[in-house]
């Protein structure tokens, strides 16, 4: 992200010259407006996401600008490249963290506080993006309860830095084409995003690999612009000598990007094909040249430039200032804070840019400059590791209260060994037993590994052994039922639900099954609350075998229980049914007795919602799900939710026990606390 913006101009020398674009600088304003947009007002700019995109063009166009334009001159260094990135980088990154660090002290509960050391560790060594990836499963925090969480683009565009130079400094000492190299490399790296984002939305999104053709898109773009071949300067000429074609590419560049700014939205399975219209976009408006109308007249009005000119730092502030805001508040702030932290954000922006960047970028260029924020960014991810292997300095907060809702959080039940759980061939996520042959198993997805928390002692004091198996993350226990989450099929349903049903009708010795997951998920293919609304995009259901549009979610599930069902019943299984505990829809980190700082909210109730928003986020799913039972009288049907509601509100923590793990999983205490309140109906 260079805030020098080059044009080219080449001399009857043969030498390049870089000159200052004011466009591009405007262009990077409309890049980073879009992405604090997105992240303070989603529904203002729903494709807000795609000014990443726009960052990676222009970062790409502009380090190759530079490295060819040094190059060509004979003056390029490898070392002085890198240590020009430092000087760039390092100043607000490393104030950033540290004030996320600092904040983090007096603000964080020492499981938060702990997750935040991690990422500033990971920062300190550009992997945030891997950390990021290797985070998003189904029981992970929520994406705005991480303050560093938008370094991971950061993270791709410092192991992009790393290696292309390197890459280019090996081409041109041993004259390999680097045109054809990075050619290659730009379609390797697309045909790899356009494959992944079909089975693995969350690697494409944040893997390198999937995401590197968009930087190098700028970097061909550079390659033309800079290129000495008559084909390209002829064809360059052209563009330049027809000023009707430049306006018209970059009115076509800018419509891209507006289309991708107010068209895209969260549920699309993003980058894959749909990333190449931000890109293309960007492309256009960069090879328009500043001369075009729209990059002259508005990318380089005087206050669109100095938003662009201050776009890092912007862009490294406004995260975490909205982030802390969400996790002391325990649910989204309203708008009057979102928008005074915006405004925060760009006041920090500036005067980090100005009084601490430019002297450090600008100012004399000695090596002590850079070994000093080498040394303090080495001690900052120190920091952060000793605060991730020191558990966030529990000893910070000695409330016993907290500490006891804080290990309601921690839920785990390893998997046991014998009965089945030694056999992968049915590739169970979870097995768990108190006995070698149990009678009664508990089949379905994360919420029946939680729910046999508390089964598990009911039904040993009975004198019976219950199992738990197949219970996975994202598949309800329907057979030839199949999940697609944001177009990628990666749940692996049919093994860890459908496989894992067969398998318990064919047991003998199993005689009852309890089954249970979290319905209106899958039947409304979207989560609850402003938490996790669009946290995993939206869900689809199909059968096995068959187009996952040819029918609704509501059908699927209903044609699949309706199937289940019988199975179970013919093989002479007892069955209980067991219609789910309430999705809060907001953190369960909101519910704590006690926080350092807390923001208080008036449309914040008490740790519950409201009974009558709960029937209306159920109440379709359960008309459904009832008239199935209703024609299976053998079926037993148990409501979780009796333990949980009164006639007004549902509950998320009572007398200080917090009954779930985050905004729709039982805790320990809270499985027990539902099997307690409803022992007599099992």
């Amino acid at each position: 992200m260079e805030k020098q913006s080059p044009s080219v101009q080449t001399t009857a020398q043969n030498s390049i010259k870089l000159g200052y674009r004011q466009d591009i600088d405007g262009l990077r304003a409309i890049a980073v407006v879009a992405i604090v947009a997105f992240h303070a007002f989603p529904y203002l700019i729903p494709g807000g996401f795609v000014g990443v995109d726009i960052f990676f063009v222009i970062s790409g166009f502009l380090i190759t600008s530079l490295i060819l334009q040094k190059q060509h001159n004979k003056i390029f260094s490898l070392t002085e490249f890198y240590a020009s990135r430092i000087r760039r980088i390092f100043p607000t990154l490393i104030l950033v963290m540290s004030a996320s660090f600092t904040f983090g002290w007096f603000a964080l509960l020492a499981d938060e506080y702990k997750i935040l050391g991690k990422h500033i560790a990971a920062s300190a060594v550009f992997i945030p993006n891997f950390i990021f990836w290797s985070e998003s499963g189904y029981f992970d925090y929520a994406a705005a309860t991480k303050p560093l969480l938008h370094l991971w683009s950061l993270g791709i565009e410092e192991q992009f830095y790393l290696l292309w130079p390197l890459l280019a400094g090996l081409c041109f000492r041993y004259k390999i084409n680097l045109v054809k190299v990075s050619g290659v490399i730009f379609l390797s790296s697309l045909l790899i995003n356009l494959l992944m984002i079909e089975v693995a939305a969350s690697a494409t999104f944040f893997s390198p690999l999937s995401r590197i053709w968009e930087l190098l898109a700028g970097c061909l773009l550079a390659f033309f612009m800079q290129s000495k071949t008559s084909v390209f300067e002829t064809t360059q000429h052209k563009f330049l000598e027809h000023n009707y074609m430049n306006h018209g590419l970059t009115t076509l560049g800018l419509l891209l990007i507006l289309c991708s700014l107010f068209l895209f939205d969260q549920d699309i399975a993003f980058p894959g094909g749909w990333a190449l219209i931000p890109v293309t976009g960007s492309v256009l408006i960069i090879l328009a040249g500043e001369k075009a109308w729209l990059n002259n007249s508005v990318l380089s009005n005087k206050i669109v430039v100095g938003v662009g000119l201050i776009s890092f730092s912007l862009y490294l502030w406004h995260w975490p200032l909205l982030s802390f805001a969400r996790i002391i508040s325990g649910t989204t702030p309203d708008w009057h804070l979102r928008l005074a932290l915006v405004i925060s954000s760009f006041v920090l922006a500036f005067l980090s840019t100005h009084f601490l960047e430019r002297p450090i970028r600008f100012g004399r260029k000695t090596k002590t400059k850079v070994t000093l924020l080498v040394i303090a960014m080495i001690i900052m991810g120190g920091v952060g590791l000793a605060t991730y292997l020191k558990n966030g300095f529990e000893g910070r907060i000695s409330n016993q209260e907290v500490k006891a809702q804080l290990a309601d959080l921690n839920f785990d039940i390893p998997d046991s060994t014998g009965w089945y759980c030694n056999d992968l061939q049915f590739d169970s996520p979870r097995c768990h037993s108190t006995g070698p042959n149990p009678s009664v198993v508990v089949i379905g997805d994360s919420h029946a590994l939680t729910i046999y928390s508390g089964l598990h002692d009911l039904f040993k004091a009975k004198g019976q052994d219950i199992g738990l198996y197949g219970a996975s993350d994202g598949c309800p226990p329907l057979l030839n039922v199949v999940i697609q989450d944001q177009g990628g099929d990666f749940r692996n349903c049919l093994k860890k639900g459908t496989q894992a049903i067969q398998r318990i009708i064919a047991d003998p010795t199993i005689r009852e099954v309890i089954l249970t997951s979290r319905g209106p998920m899958y039947t409304t293919g979207l989560g609850y609350g402003d938490i996790e609304s669009t946290q995993f995009g939206k869900w689809v259901l199909h059968f096995e075998g068959v187009k996952q549009d040819e029918l609704d979610n509501s059908t699927v599930f209903s044609m699949g229980l309706t199937k289940t069902l019988d199975a179970l019943l013919a093989a002479g299984k007892k069955v209980t049914f067991l219609h789910d505990v309430p999705e809060l829809g907001f953190d369960i980190r909101r519910c704590f007795s006690f926080r350092p700082l807390s923001i208080s909210s008036n449309e914040i109730h008490s740790c519950s919602l409201s009974r009558t928003d709960f029937e209306n986020r159920t109440s379709a799913f359960k008309t459904m799900v009832n008239k199935i039972l209703a024609q299976r009288p053998e079926v037993k049907v148990i409501d979780l939710a009796k333990a949980l509601c009164d006639e007004k509100r549902c509950y998320g923590s009572k007398d200080g026990v917090l009954f779930y793990i985050d905004d729709d999983h039982l805790s320990h205490r809270g499985s027990a606390y539902v099997v307690s309140k409803l022992r007599d109906e099992f």
